[in-house]
């Protein structure tokens, strides 16, 4: 689908083919009973070639609205319709007790799923250009679904193969397989996460000028930024079609996320409010990171950047922070710090790392004048003389007044506002003594400070924090690595009371692993008991319990393939995962264990149960995942349109799909992995946990109850059928040669 001509032959010529061609076929592979008994499940068989042809249906008006011209539906709605014929014989031969009672509401039921749906479909979905993302979603769903239902035929016809020849040659496959997919997660390993980084709706841009700047000055600053900023959205049509309006106000408050905080002369900022999402021709993270790109470099100008997310709040992806008794040092570690990541991230030593400032705030810098009382004395000045004459040049003194009419005005005079604010002039200034000029500067000493303007305690402890974040498409835990890593050496030779606390959102997400973890651990822990109250045996929940771990496999099959890091979402994906593992597993060994006391050998019970269980988990396991589609693909539908004005709309991506996604992907490829578990590995485990059940009551010469799951196997390794109503009564074998293992 990335070339066009390609993706408009496929559209217009091999799917309406193949589908018109095969549609007997496609009808018969959907929706064909695979159970031992025809007459079992009937009802679920009616349900599953419903759901299954409906799906299929809605499929085919997706690719003919999206992938083929206005030309290429016409076809592809007659080879769709064509399947509903292959599969309405089937849906009537299942239904035809209900049918023939119920036939009015069953008839309109299929008219409107079989024909009505797929033609609106195609009619409401106009042609439209996707990208790759996009078309590989789309074609990534009907794969899983069909490799879902190939399983499915592959048990029924090899069943009794699967389940109980060549036992040891599967799970070797298995487990080696197991060992692959582990080995190129590690080598490739995506990385992990607290909440997706989703795209932002509302960004922050603040500008931090030095401290004591004016308005006029932080207004010039901000102009700047301005012009750079309508530059970029000049010359790209990208970036601008993204943007709906900026806003920029200058002598704003420290709290960019609600506006609190003193007003602060030299600190402005640019609010820049993003299209919807639907509307977007790029992630907005992309966006930001063309902007910071294009600011950077205002000389005297500290640059922040904030986001909106929809995730809970979270610290900073990097924040370190420096503790100890005396503030000056804590100080000058502070900058040490900052200069040193600052130089790792120009250097590409830590790529990624952007936006470092820190929370020092040492107030506004002060002139302190120190007068000797010594050397004023010697030419007859007081200390208080001298403070006054500069009082007086700098504040203004009460010369006279001016009236007008009946109004009055002070008349002030002091140094120009340029003399105010030169060292030089101040140090200039002169005391007169009985007709005689004394120069300030030799009655006094000039010091320029900073004073303190705020200290921040933690645990009683006087703290600093060096914050920072990361570009759009770097993995947060990754570059925090990398920062402790350079500054490892520099965090050695601290003086004695000090060190620094990685914190912020790493220290947000070991807690909430932690917490999940042990969840899952209690849980999991909570399960094993109540299945072996529910057996009576230890060994069949230990392997439920090996399924459900084995499980999490085919989650990180598909972080992998989909380059998804692990974050919170996904652990509870997995936790949601193995309740369901668990209950098909659950279910399917039960069924096993009932048909064994029935008196079914060990291998007819294992391929009845299996074959009798293959419906109920694909079901599962299809319904499952149709369900999770939206959520996790972001395809979505305007059902209030549907019914009000018959026009609906339909949206490929979403905005909660970023958040919600990963958890989606956890548990669609989790699902997809166990169902093979549950159908194929589970049973085989099954059959050798049995085996060395017996062995090991041979060995030990314990009795063996003909109720007990593996008593139906004789010493010379053959299946038998046990017959017996209690302790006492003989047992009758009718001995089989077993296969060949």
């Amino acid at each position: 689908y990335v070339l066009k001509p390609l993706g408009n032959r496929f559209s217009q010529s091999f799917l309406p083919g193949f589908v018109a061609r095969y549609r007997t076929f496609l009808g018969w592979m959907l929706s064909r009973d695979y159970s031992v008994k025809h007459a079992l499940l009937r009802n679920t068989l009616a349900l599953g070639s419903f759901t299954a042809g409906f799906v299929f249906l809605i499929i085919g008006g997706i690719v003919a609205a999206m992938f083929g011209s206005a030309s290429a539906m016409v076809p592809l709605a007659i080879g769709g319709l064509f399947s509903i014929v292959g599969l309405v014989g089937v849906i009537f031969h299942a239904l035809e007790g209900i049918f023939v009672g119920k036939g009015g509401s069953i008839r309109v039921g299929l008219y409107l799923a079989g024909v009505i749906a797929f033609v609106l479909f195609a009619m409401w979905l106009g042609p439209k250009e996707v990208d790759l993302k996009t078309s590989a979603n789309l074609m990534f769903l009907p794969g899983l679904i069909v490799a879902v239902g190939f399983l499915g035929v592959l048990f029924a016809k090899r069943k009794e193969y699967v389940l109980t020849d060549n036992r040891s040659k599967l799970l070797n496959g298995v487990i080696g397989g197991l060992f692959g997919i582990i080995g190129m997660f590690m080598v490739a390993n995506p990385g992990t996460e607290f909440f997706p980084d989703t795209d932002p709706n509302l960004i922050q841009v603040t500008l931090n000028g030095q401290l004591g700047t004016n308005i006029d000055e932080s207004n010039r600053i901000a102009e700047i930024a301005q012009a750079r900023l309508s530059g970029l959205l000049g010359q790209d049509a990208v970036s601008a079609s993204a943007m709906k309006n900026i806003q920029t106000n200058v002598g704003v408050g420290g709290d960019a996320d609600f506006g609190g905080g003193a007003a602060s002369p030299e600190r402005s900022r640019l609010t820049l409010n993003m299209v919807d999402y639907a509307d977007r021709d790029e992630s907005s993270k992309i966006t930001m990171q063309r902007i910071r790109e294009q600011l950077a470099g205002i000389p005297g100008v500290e640059i922040e950047f904030t986001k909106d997310s929809n995730g809970p709040p979270t610290g900073p992806p990097v924040n370190i922070e420096i503790s100890g008794e005396n503030f000056d040092e804590i100080t000058q570690i502070t900058k040490d710090i900052k200069q040193l990541l600052n130089e790792g991230a120009s250097d590409g030593t830590i790529p990624g790392l952007v936006d470092l400032t820190d929370n020092l705030n040492t107030g506004r810098p002060e002139l302190r004048v120190r007068i000797d009382r010594e050397r004023a004395a010697r030419v007859g000045l007081s200390t208080s003389r001298v403070a006054s004459a500069i009082r007086s040049s700098i504040n203004g003194i009460e010369v006279g007044k001016y009236r007008e009419d009946e109004d009055e005005y002070d008349i002030v005079a002091r140094l120009s506002e340029v003399n105010r604010s030169d060292l030089e002039s101040l140090r200039n200034l002169t005391v007169m003594d009985e007709g005689i000029q004394i120069p300030v500067v030799a009655l006094a000493d000039f010091e320029v400070s900073g004073g303190l303007g705020s200290i921040t305690r933690l645990d009683l402890q006087r703290v600093a924090t060096v914050t920072g974040d990361v570009t759009a498409g770097s993995n947060t835990q990754a570059v925090l690595a990398l920062v402790k890593s350079h500054l490892a050496d520099y965090e050695s030779q601290l003086p004695p009371g000090y060190k620094l606390s990685y914190t912020g959102e790493s220290e947000d997400q070991a807690e909430a692993f932690g917490f999940l973890g042990t969840a899952l651990m209690i849980g999991v822990a909570l399960i094993f008991m109540i299945m072996v109250a529910q057996f009576n045996h230890v060994s069949f929940p230990f392997i439920i319990m090996v399924a459900v771990g084995l499980s999490l496999v085919g989650v990180l099959l598909g972080l992998l393939i989909t380059r998804t890091a692990f974050g919170l979402m996904t652990f509870i994906g997995v936790i949601s995962l193995a309740g369901i593992v668990v209950n098909n597993n659950i279910v399917l060994i039960d069924y096993i264990m009932q048909l064994r006391e029935r008196g079914l050998e060990k291998r007819a019970a294992i391929v009845e149960g299996g074959a009798t269980r293959l419906r109920p988990v694909l079901l599962t396991a299809i319904t499952t995942i149709i369900g999770l589609i939206p959520l996790t693909f972001g395809i979505g539908i305007d059902f209030v349109g549907l019914v009000t004005e018959f026009k609906p709309s339909f949206q490929f991506g979403s905005e909660n799909t970023q958040f919600w996604g990963p958890m989606g992907t956890a548990i669609i490829t989790g699902l997809t992995f166990a169902t093979f578990l549950t159908l194929v590995i589970v049973p085989v485990m099954y059959s050798v946990f049995d085996s060395l059940s017996l062995r090991l009551s041979k060995a030990t010469h314990e009795p063996i109850d003909a109720s007990t799951p593996g008593s139906n196997e004789s010493e010379d390794g053959v299946d038998g059928f046990v017959s017996g109503n209690g302790a006492g009564d003989a047992l009758v074998a009718d001995v089989e040669p077993k296969a060949e293992v």
